[in-house]
C-alpha cells in the first residue's frame, strides 16, 4: 500500500502540471536582445558617437561658415584648424569607444568587427589619397573643399549603410542614407553653399540619430527588466 501510495505521489504532481506552451514572443525578445547587445559591442555606444560627430560638424563647419560669411571674427586658417581638431577629436573618441565595446568578442562576431573596422580604415585611406589628388588638380579653394568633404561624407554614408545591413541596424542604415542625401545636396548646391548643407542638414541628421538611439536604448532597458 505504501508502495502504491508512493507511486501515486510521484505521478499525481506530473499529471497536475500541464505542459507549458512555448512562448515564441519571449523567445524572439531574448534573441533580439542578444542581437542588440552584440551590435552594441560591434559599433560602440552609437548615441554618444553620433552626438560627438554632430558636435564636431557644428564646430568645424560652423567655424568655416562663420569665417567665410563674416559672422565669426576668425581667419580662414583658424577655422580650418578648428575643423581639423574637431574631426580628429571625434575620430579618436570613436576609435576608443569602439575598441572598448569590441573587447571579448570571439568567433564570427569578432570577424565581423575586424572586417568592419578594416573597411573604415581603408575607406579613410582612400579618402586621404583622393584628397591629395583633388588638391593637386583643383585650384579653387572652395571647389576643392566641397569635393574633399563630399568624398569624406560619401564614404561615411556608405559605411553606415553597410554596417547597418551587416548588423541588422535599421537606424544606422537610415542615417547612412541621410548622409548620402546630404552629399548629393552639397554637390548640387555648389561651392558657395555646401558648407551650409553640411552644417545644418548633416549635423541635424547626426543629432537626430543620437537622440533616436538614446531613446531606443531607454525603451529597451525597462522592457528587459520587466522580462527578467
Amino acid at each position: 500500500m505504501r508502495g502504491g501510495s508512493g507511486l501515486e505521489g510521484n505521478t499525481v504532481p506530473n499529471a497536475a502540471v500541464p505542459d507549458q506552451p512555448l512562448d515564441l514572443a519571449s523567445a524572439l525578445r531574448i534573441v533580439d536582445d542578444a542581437e542588440r547587445s552584440v551590435r552594441r559591442q560591434l559599433t560602440g555606444n552609437a548615441a554618444l558617437i553620433y552626438l560627438l560627430w554632430a558636435l564636431a560638424w557644428v564646430a568645424g563647419y560652423g567655424a568655416l561658415q562663420g569665417s567665410r560669411d563674416g559672422w565669426l571674427p576668425i581667419q580662414l586658417s583658424s577655422a580650418l584648424a578648428v575643423l581639423g581638431a574637431a574631426l580628429a577629436a571625434a575620430t579618436i573618441a570613436t576609435v576608443i569607444l569602439s575598441v572598448r565595446g569590441a573587447r571579448g568578442l570571439r568567433g564570427p562576431t569578432s570577424f565581423q568587427a575586424g572586417m568592419y573596422g578594416a573597411s573604415w580604415a581603408l575607406g579613410f585611406l582612400i579618402m586621404g589619397i583622393l584628397s591629395v589628388l583633388i588638391g593637386r588638380a583643383v585650384d579653387d579653394f572652395w571647389v576643392r573643399g566641397m569635393l574633399i568633404n563630399s568624398v569624406a561624407v560619401l564614404i561615411v554614408g556608405l559605411l553606415y549603410v553597410t554596417g547597418g545591413t551587416t548588423f541588422n541596424d535599421q537606424r544606422q542604415c537610415y542615417l547612412g542614407l541621410w548622409l548620402l542625401v546630404v552629399t548629393i545636396t552639397a554637390l548640387l548646391s555648389g561651392p558657395n553653399h555646401f558648407l551650409a548643407v553640411f552644417l545644418y542638414l548633416g549635423s541635424a541628421g547626426l543629432l537626430a540619430g543620437s537622440v533616436t538611439e538614446y531613446l531606443a536604448t531607454r525603451r529597451r532597458r525597462p522592457a528587459a527588466v520587466n522580462h527578467a
